[in-house]
Formats: C-alpha cells, sequence, structure tokens
C-alpha cells in the first residue's frame, strides 16, 4: 500500500476563503505536513475527532478554523460528496457515535482515523479492513467518486505531499503529544 501512496498525488482544488460557511461534511485534516496528521470530522458545521485527550465531540467548526488561521496550522478540509440518503445532520450523529466507540488515542487501540474508518464502513459500505492511515484511506475514497473538492488552509498547494509514516510514527507521535498534554 506504501508504494501506492507514493503515487498518490494529492489534487488541492482552492485555497479555504474563511468567509464561506462550510456546508456538507469534511475530512479536516489538522497538522497537514505533521506526520502523522490529525483528522476529524466536520459535518452539519461541527467538528469530531477522537484525541489524546479524548473525544472532541461538537465543536463549532468556526474556532478550528480560527485557531487554524491563528496558529498558521496546516490544516486541509477534504469536502465529500453529497451523501445520496442521508443528511448532514445525520451524518454528523453518526460519526459521533463512531468517536464514542473509543476512549481516546492510545498505542495499539485505536488512532484518529478509528472513528472514520467505521465511518465509511457503515455509512458509505467501503470494506476498511486494509486501511490504516490516511494516505490508503485518501486514494481509495476518491476512486470511490466521495471526494468532491479539497481546500487547504495554511499549506503550500503547488508542493504538499500527503505525509507517508508507520504505524511506529504513529505511536512515537502519540507519546510525544501525550508528554505535551501531561507536562
Amino acid at each position: 500500500m506504501i508504494r501506492e501512496a507514493l503515487k498518490y498525488k494529492l489534487k488541492i482544488d482552492a485555497a479555504f476563503n474563511e468567509q464561506e460557511p462550510l456546508k456538507g461534511v469534511f475530512i479536516a485534516v489538522i497538522h497537514a505536513t505533521r506526520i502523522p496528521p490529525h483528522i476529524g470530522i466536520i459535518a452539519d458545521e461541527k467538528y469530531h475527532s477522537l484525541s489524546i485527550k479524548g473525544q472532541d465531540i461538537n465543536t463549532p467548526v468556526k474556532a478550528i478554523i480560527k485557531n487554524s488561521t491563528l496558529r498558521k496550522i496546516p490544516t486541509l478540509l477534504i469536502k465529500l460528496r453529497s451523501h445520496p440518503v442521508f443528511s448532514d445532520v445525520y451524518l454528523s450523529e453518526h460519526f459521533i457515535t463512531n468517536v464514542q466507540q473509543f476512549n481516546r488515542v492510545d498505542i495499539g487501540i485505536a488512532t484518529c482515523l478509528s472513528p472514520l474508518k467505521l465511518f465509511f464502513e457503515e455509512v458509505y459500505g467501503i470494506p476498511m479492513n486494509e486501511i490504516n492511515y490516511l494516505y490508503e484511506l485518501l486514494p481509495l475514497l476518491e476512486s470511490k467518486g466521495i471526494i468532491e473538492t479539497i481546500y487547504s488552509l495554511n499549506v503550500n498547494q503547488k508542493e504538499y505531499r500527503l505525509p507517508i509514516y508507520t504505524n511506529k510514527e504513529i505511536d512515537t507521535g502519540i507519546e510525544q503529544v501525550r508528554s505535551e498534554f501531561n507536562s
């Protein structure tokens, strides 16, 4: 899978206009240049994710955008095509139940990708048993026609490449954030 990921070029369509409302469902890739990046879902203008601190549910998306803008955090907002059956409100509630399946990000238990894997398997019927990294998820979603548009915030659109990383690097990232969080 890593070989395919190295060939994959994420096409960023435009810089995010902060005046635009985030209508629809998005994958938010925060610290998009970090190994590993952090990911969550924006639906019904609320951000949800699983982190080292625990479940981050119903955070107003404006707070995420403001934080990324002020702190110049490289962020990608990957808009998904409208679901043919479910509303954004339903998808938001469904993703919350996926996040609630886990207490927090922890080595060998769950990563921030874990609730997204449940979400795409349950809502879109896409098998996720072979997906372990964001760089595997995005090409799969694109091949299924699920990605509509990719916006960037504080990301060099021409030079950006999706980071490729290993489980060891995820574990190291978890330990690093945990030590920062506990100090």
